[in-house]
């Protein structure tokens, strides 16, 4: 019980803070990578930054920006994501069936489906905190890395495309 009312003075010391300051700049989406497999799965990486009080939110367990971004993809993708990594900064699923994989004209074309970061905007906007702070949801860099070992790059982009590569 002792442990429930610390964290509610600290998020009341929070909030407070918040409303004094204004609008902060929050979470930051810093690199997506996407490594394809063979059988169509794929590896997620994101890394982000957090500001301190997004830090101590998360520490607390008011706010979980790796649940909520598992299920984002979930929602996204319609195939089950497992989260295999989680960092402080960053965190990395695997994504079944992320790819399609077809076979045209004696070739195996991949293709990759668009990924929007405005899923990360929806989950935030469900926090009480959400209308105090500014977040940036356009990735630095973005990569997909297909099995062969080719590279599609994007630069700050909230949004990247479908893609696909017919391998070798």
């Amino acid at each position: 019980m002792e442990r429930t009312g610390t964290r509610f003075i600290i998020v009341g010391i929070l909030l407070l803070f918040f409303i004094g300051t204004g609008p902060v700049q929050a979470f930051s989406s810093d690199r997506l990578t996407v490594d394809l497999l063979d059988d169509g799965d794929a590896y997620i990486a994101f890394e982000y930054t957090l500001n301190m009080a997004e830090k101590v939110a998360v520490y607390l367990k008011i706010a979980d920006p790796n649940a909520e971004l598992k299920k984002a993809l979930e929602d996204m993708f319609h195939h089950p994501v497992t989260v295999d990594e989680v960092t402080s900064n960053s965190v990395r699923f695997r994504v079944e069936a992320f790819s399609n994989i077809t076979e045209t004209n004696g070739s195996i074309v991949m293709k990759t489906p668009e990924i929007s970061f405005t899923m990360a905007e929806k989950a935030l906007r469900k926090y009480w905190f959400a209308p105090l702070v500014q977040a940036d949801y356009s990735a630095e860099i973005a990569t997909i890395t297909y099995p062969d070992g080719y590279v599609e790059e994007f630069f700050d982009t909230d949004k990247i495309p479908a893609t696909s590569r017919a391998l070798p």
